[in-house]
C-alpha cells in the first residue's frame, strides 16, 4: 500500500498539470477558438466575427490560450494574428468533441462531423 501513495505523490504535479489544460479547455469560447484557428493563422478581428462575440472577451481567452502555450500570435502592424502552436489540444479537443457527437441523444450530421476541428495544418 505504502508503494502505491508513494507513486500518487509523484504524480500528484502531472495530475495538477493535466487538470489545468482540461480547465483551459472547458471553455466553449476557447473551443469555437481553436475550431477557428485548426485550418489557418487569423486576426483578432477576424476570430470575433467568426465567433460573433465581443473583441474584449474573445481577446480575454487568446491571452489565456497563448500564456498557457495553446497559441502562438504575432504581430503585423497594428493586426495581431492567432495560430494553434499546440496541435495535442485540437487533438485532445477533437476525440472528445467526435466520441460527444456519437452519442445518441443529439447526433451531429457526417459532414458537420467531418469539417469539426479537422486536422491542424
Amino acid at each position: 500500500m505504502a508503494g502505491n501513495a508513494d507513486e500518487l505523490n509523484e504524480l500528484n504535479g502531472l495530475f495538477e498539470k493535466v487538470s489545468g489544460y482540461f480547465a483551459l479547455l472547458s471553455e466553449p469560447t476557447r473551443l469555437k477558438i481553436l475550431h477557428s484557428l485548426c485550418h489557418t493563422e487569423r486576426s483578432v478581428g477576424d476570430i470575433v466575427e467568426a465567433l460573433g462575440a465581443t473583441q474584449a472577451n474573445v481577446s480575454r481567452h487568446l491571452n489565456l490560450m497563448h500564456r498557457a502555450g495553446v497559441l502562438a500570435r504575432r504581430k503585423d502592424g497594428n493586426l495581431v494574428f492567432y495560430s494553434v502552436c499546440d496541435p495535442n489540444a485540437v487533438s485532445l479537443c477533437r476525440a472528445v468533441c467526435t466520441n460527444m457527437m456519437a452519442m445518441p441523444d443529439k447526433p451531429l450530421k457526417r459532414a458537420s462531423a467531418r469539417r469539426f476541428m479537422a486536422s491542424v495544418a
